[in-house]
């Protein structure tokens, strides 16, 4: 059978480019999703600021849950969520590293941002956007810095710059500069510039006692670095026995099931992990990187095997006549299978191998333009490795083969001369068991549906993909009903319109409605997932906005240009003439841990902290009170308060942003959550578990007179209007809508071309239909005409059912975000789904028709 296939894919392969197009597409949009996922989990930057240590120990920067089995026994899952800023180590813990075997030194590193103030007032950049980090001069070995030029400080009122920073600012030797850090703006003297300039970042040096001020943590260190003569991977092992880590667990804070969260050991990195250890934001991007490509992998396998399983369906239909005979003289269904089986083995093992490599460059693309917009660090190169291609050819050549075993079910059940007779003709009606199915994915589908309206947030959001999935998986199974229906509400109504081409086009849907099925089918995916998607990301962004306009009262919102604004601003802007209220704002995230459908889970939350009363800022109070956000308390959006189960009153288990464990008491619940953040704190909470210490943002609430003078608060301060602040608000947010909308977008390329793919095949397996219209007198206009009817109808009847797909999934997502079911669409948007349906349809209908009915007639019968 294996010579036998090959021989047919040799007789066949104009009929099987269609295909091979989809197979290579689907292992291409897998491949690139793929990419996304291993980048996340191997990806790494350069090590610069740690190159000179062999071993460097650094704060948690996850929190993982904990688990109870049958036995009590605690077991770990492996779901984890990164934390939202540096989390530290204490300082006692360098005398038990120095007695472990074969450490021969340890040194303490402070890490805090600062910047360096250029004569204007403007922060200097560094040698990457908002990564200038102040140090102590005794931790400089770590990278190694060494002196260029003068002498080291010994005073609290001087520093060491590194060179590429000294030299973008124009600093020398001997002369004073700014800069700014969590006590405010003081002019030190440079006494010495230090080498190498970094590429990743910048560095400022001070002594270990005015270091130790502006790191603001009492007794704790951002991280250890330890030499030794030995193997660093020895040495991190026996770090590892002697403090009791697990490496596996080493970076991540682990949550106990009951009481209080068990306390976290340090991560320990060696090699080309110690980049890790001195970007924290490589952690995020690599968990962004991962949640995306994961989710996005999922649906780019559920479509690619719906799109490969319409076009083998296709292809089988349209081999019929081939089938029935090699039953007629005598191959058994067994033989049928192997041969069918064997030429979709080849065939998707040959077209996912060929969609390797296009699907390597299209991740690395998406990895760019993750990069581009700042949403990984500018060194995190991508990971390209074996797995996601063995991945897209497993799953490209098993979806191959299942469909064809699918596909040519039905020509092997039958006995061989009633196989003759059905290759002359249209199919039966499809039978009962794809009708049940149908039926039950459709239920699956409204089940779902159901169930994301009565969840909150994310759960509800991501629950959209799934939704569609299901309900189109079950128009494409009552497909064929779907048809009839179709046609037999509209078909009067298009026979009467066009008496012939009109006529012909409904007569001929009625008795072929299983073919037209195989061809509506990706259109409806099409429409329902551009349009499911894209107005999911439109609505949540339009809350959002609208949430965030409505309850900013501010006249004025004063942010750093920095990496924040010190105390001493917002105690200068209260004092400002026609100023009567300022609220200072921390912008942080933390982790929920509470019970979902029964099972235990972690989240992570944008929250904020603020001063209390709260001036220029509602929003829209339900219950409680925000006067009462002091000390160890916690208000929570509705939507969070209902995933955690909580009231006004009721306690929560909380993480903040450094993994800090909190339990605060709900004091008020409110409801612009997307707005603003789920989770609002008390400010002085905040403040002492951020990396900055410093403030975000002022509200500013004030007469007309007061912009100017705020704007004269001191350095690096830029004070931006209710309309330029909604504006760089709004700014933001695209950004945020574009990176999901960027990933989306390949699928839906796909799914396009998909749409074509199947349309071309269609029309022109249709050659012998065509050629015996034209010998029973209908010219080529003719046929034309009929099929730009048929290509209406396809249209209509998928822009239709599509919208029924897409429509209850958005109602489902709008209730679950925004507590209503109606979702925000943008009519232009509707007008190019619906123009780009008619384009496809018609384009890839008429242009191969026009090639097929080339020639003479009566050859395109004989062949």
């Amino acid at each position: 059978m294996l010579r036998l296939a090959f021989a047919t894919l040799r007789g066949r392969l104009s009929s099987l480019a269609g295909s091979f197009l989809a197979l290579l597409f689907a292992a291409a949009l897998v491949t690139a999703c793929g990419l996304l996922v291993e980048t996340g989990l191997r990806g790494s930057t350069p090590t610069e600021r740690y190159a000179a240590t062999p071993v460097v120990l650094t704060g948690p920067r996850q929190a993982s849950v904990v688990k109870n089995d049958a036995s009590d026994e605690p077991v770990e899952v492996t779901e984890t969520v990164p934390l939202d800023e540096p989390s530290t180590l204490p300082t006692s813990l360098a005398t038990r590293l120095r007695q472990v075997d074969g450490v021969q030194d340890v040194v303490p590193e402070l890490t805090f941002p600062v910047a360096l103030l250029a004569g204007d007032g403007s922060a200097v950049p560094g040698a990457a956007p908002g990564a200038t980090y102040g140090h102590a001069w005794d931790s400089a070995r770590l990278t190694p810095y060494t002196l260029r030029a003068g002498r080291a400080p010994a005073a609290s009122g001087e520093v060491v710059i590194d060179a590429g920073l000294a030299a973008r600012a124009g600093l020398t030797v001997g002369v004073r500069a700014r800069v700014l850090g969590r006590d405010g703006v003081r002019a030190y003297t440079v006494t010495g510039i230090a080498g190498p300039g970094l590429t990743g970042q910048s560095a400022v040096f001070f002594t270990a006692g005015r270091a130790a001020e502006l790191f603001g943590h009492a007794g704790r260190v951002s991280a250890f670095g330890v030499f030794g003569p030995g193997d660093p991977d020895a040495i991190k092992d026996a770090i590892a026995a002697k403090l009791g880590i697990a490496q596996e667990r080493s970076a991540r804070v682990s949550l106990g099931v009951k009481g209080a969260p068990a306390e976290a050991g340090p991560a320990v990195y060696t090699g080309g992990e110690r980049g890790q250890a001195e970007n924290p934001r490589a952690s995020a991007a690599r968990e962004t990187l991962v949640a995306l490509g994961g989710s996005l992998g999922g649906i780019a396998v559920m479509v690619a095997a719906f799109v490969v399983a319409g076009t083998f369906g296709l292809a089988q239909r349209q081999r019929r006549s081939e089938i029935a005979l090699l039953r007629a003289v005598g191959a058994t269904p067994a033989q049928i299978r192997s041969m069918t089986g064997n030429e979709a083995l080849l065939l998707g093992i040959t077209a996912s191998a060929a969609g390797l490599l296009p699907g390597v460059a299209a991740g690395r693309w998406l990895v760019g333009e993750l990069t581009a917009e700042g949403l990984a660090p500018e060194a995190f190169a991508p990971v390209v490795g074996p797995v996601p291609m063995l991945v897209a050819l497993a799953v490209g050549t098993a979806t191959a083969w299942l469909s064809a075993r699918g596909a040519v079910r039905r020509a092997t059940r039958v006995r061989p001369t009633e196989a003759l007779g059905e290759a002359a003709a249209e199919p039966h009606a499809p039978g009962r068991g794809r009708l049940i199915t149908g039926l039950v994915f459709l239920a699956l589908g409204t089940g779902l549906c159901g169930l994301a309206m009565s969840v909150a947030g994310e759960t509800a959001a991501m629950s959209a993909g799934g939704i569609v999935i299901l309900l189109v998986v079950a128009a494409a199974l009552l497909g064929p009903w779907l048809v009839r229906s179709a046609v037999a509400l509209a078909g009067g109504l298009l026979a009467r319109t066009s008496r012939v081409g009109g006529y012909l086009a409904v007569a001929n849907t009625r008795t072929a409605a299983g073919r037209l099925a195989s061809v509506v089918s990706p259109l409806i995916l099409m429409i329902a997932f551009a349009g499911a998607t894209v107005f999911a990301q439109t609505t949540i962004g339009e809350a959002t906005a609208r949430q965030a306009a409505e309850g900013t009262r501010a006249d004025y919102v004063v942010q750093a240009a920095g990496p924040g604004l010190p105390p001493e601003v917002a105690r200068a802007a209260r004092a400002v003439p026609g100023v009567t209220g300022v609220t200072e704002i921390i912008d942080t995230g933390v982790i929920g841990d509470y019970e979902e459908l029964g099972d235990r889970t972690l989240r992570s939350y944008r929250a904020f902290g603020l001063t209390v009363p709260a001036h220029g800022l509602d929003l829209d109070v339900r219950a409680g009170s925000l006067d009462r956000l002091r000390g160890t308390t916690v208000a929570l959006s509705t939507l969070a308060a209902g995933s955690f189960g909580v009231s006004v009153g009721d306690k929560v288990r909380l993480r903040l942003g450094d993994g800090t464990p909190v339990t605060p008491t709900v004091v008020a619940l409110y409801g612009r959550g997307l707005g603003f953040g789920d989770v609002a704190l008390p400010h002085d909470l905040v403040r002492g578990h951020t990396g900055s210490g410093m403030t975000d943002r002022l509200l500013v609430v004030g007469d007309a007179s007061a912009g100017g003078r705020l704007a004269a608060l001191g350095p690096a301060v830029t004070v931006l209007d209710s309309r330029d602040a909604s504006a760089a608000r709004d700014e933001a947010m695209e950004l945020n809508n574009w990176v999901n909308l960027l990933a989306l977008g390949l699928i839906i390329v796909f799914i396009a071309i998909s749409v074509v793919n199947t349309l071309v095949m269609a029309t022109a397996g249709r050659a012998r239909e065509f050629a015996l219209l034209r010998l029973v007198g209908g010219t080529r206009r003719q046929v034309l005409g009929v099929l730009r009817w048929e290509a209406l109808l396809v249209a209509a009847i998928a822009l239709v059912a599509g919208t029924a797909i897409a429509v209850p999934t958005l109602m489902a997502v709008s209730y679950g975000v925004t507590g209503s079911p109606i979702p925000y669409v943008r009519a232009e948007v509707c007008l190019a789904v619906a123009a780009l349906t008619l384009g496809l349809a018609f384009a890839a209908t008429l242009l191969p028709a026009r090639a097929v009915l080339t020639g003479r007639p009566a050859d395109r019968v004989r062949g």
